[in-house]
């Protein structure tokens, strides 16, 4: 052996030790703090927009600033209506519930506790919710975005609660069994109110139309309570909830429009005989109606509408909302408008996308989600990044292709959050997006 070799192996082990010894002596001491996150989910504006809240009664919980407005993303309260609101509070439990940082993290935690507290003293003695509270702590009851109705915000509160229950009877029993009985004071409700609604339909424009779902024939709440029903039914034996999913996700399927050669390419409408991008989640909702179900047409239905319709919408730089009418020898389209554009248009559809890929396996689908989430990172009409991950701002929307809203509220930074987190759960899903940002 020459000298060279012998100083190099002589070299090796002495850093061998070194490292011996700095491990041991960490051992010993405290760990740092992690470094700042720079991963694709940026928690930083959410937690700004997070603020505690005291009811008339001095409950404390949290809710989430509606509006936060550009350049210095001063929190603001939406006029008329109130500050925060269970639509958004309930979505903001998601981020919070599936980031997992619950965990380890005790503000994190608290978060969560309180914005679930939120939701809770917001149930009105008729089960339902009311949405919005002023910046005075009183509940906003009488406004037609906040009465106590079978309508959006009940359910996505039930969504979040059923999604949580989970989650928190592990962690706060005493938190969970206010929230099993906020859940089941509306079951109960909507057992009395919606179960009994006939089976029945309208014809508007031509178009066919079901009544049985929430406000008639609107889709898009029928998808997010489907979700919070599949939560309820997957924790407790309720033959006539299951069988109620049923009847929901017939009512979706029935709104699904044209064939793979025609326009809308199986869509499903929103709500009568429009469709808008906004909460478009029925393709997901029936996916995963169709797992629990073991009902596999609807998931083939979902899937069609993610086949035809959603490249449509990518080759055609998206819409907004659109309305159509049928004369009996086809599909004419009645109005439709490119804008706005914006978060929660966009994350229903990587969802869907996700859930196909996720139950057939074909690459096809992981492609379709990453490139429907690169709408945030400038694949789309205006060019522009909309989610800035250095700082968890997502932009409200696009208004044309030369016109951002640099406002950042509640709605587009947890829209782009939830997005982010499906995405960042996949590799394929997420080399699908850096494949298209």
């Amino acid at each position: 052996m020459n000298k060279k070799s012998r100083l190099l192996i002589w070299a090796i082990a002495i850093g061998c030790m070194a490292l011996t010894c700095k491990k041991q002596s960490a051992a010993n001491t405290v760990t740092p703090p992690p470094p700042v996150d720079t991963s694709l989910i940026n928690l930083s504006h959410l937690n700004h927009l997070y603020t505690p809240v005291t009811f008339p009664d001095d409950s404390v919980a949290a809710g989430v600033y509606i509006y936060s407005n550009a350049p210095n993303y001063t929190n603001v309260e939406a006029n008329g209506e109130g500050f925060t609101c269970v639509d958004d509070v309930s979505r903001a439990t998601l981020v919070y519930l599936r980031s997992g940082l619950y965990l380890s993290d005790t503000a994190a935690r608290s978060k969560l506790y309180n914005l679930i507290k939120f939701m809770l003293e917001m149930q009105s003695p008729n089960g339902y919710f009311y949405n919005f509270l002023y910046s005075n702590g009183q509940i906003n009851t009488t406004g037609s975005t906040s009465v106590n109705t079978p309508t959006w915000w009940s359910w996505r509160a039930f969504q979040a609660l059923t999604e949580a229950a989970p989650v928190i009877k592990n962690i706060n029993l005493p938190l969970y069994n206010r929230m099993n009985t906020a859940i089941n004071n509306l079951v109960a409700r909507m057992k009395s109110d919606l179960l009994v609604i006939p089976q029945t339909t309208t014809v508007i424009s031509g178009i066919t139309i079901p009544q049985w779902l929430p406000s008639g024939s609107a889709t898009d709440q029928t998808a997010v309570l489907i979700l919070g029903l599949i939560n309820y039914c997957n924790a407790n034996n309720d033959p006539s909830m299951s069988n109620y999913i049923k009847t929901l996700a017939d009512g979706i399927a029935l709104m699904q429009e044209a064939d793979t050669l025609h326009f809308p390419y199986g869509a499903f409408l929103s709500w009568e005989n429009t469709w808008h991008a906004y909460g478009n989640v029925q393709a997901y909702a029936l996916m995963q109606a169709g797992n629990f179900l073991n009902t596999p047409k609807y998931n083939l239905a979902a899937r069609a509408e993610v086949d035809n319709f959603y490249p449509w919408l990518l080759q055609n730089g998206y819409l907004s909302a659109f309305s159509i009418g049928s004369n009996g020898s086809g599909i004419q389209i009645l109005s439709d408008t490119s804008y706005d554009q914006i978060a929660y248009g966009i994350e229903p559809m990587v969802f869907a996308a996700a859930e196909a890929y996720k139950e057939t396996g074909n690459p096809k689908y992981a492609d379709m989600a990453g490139h429907l989430a690169a709408w945030f990172f400038g694949a789309n009409s205006a060019h522009t990044v909309m989610y800035q991950v250095a700082t968890g701002v997502c932009y409200d929307g696009i208004g044309s292709s030369t016109s951002i809203n640099q406002n950042s509220g509640a709605e587009s930074t947890i829209e782009a959050l939830l997005t982010f987190q499906k995405i960042a759960a996949d590799p394929a899903l997420l080399a699908a997006l850096n494949k298209y940002k």
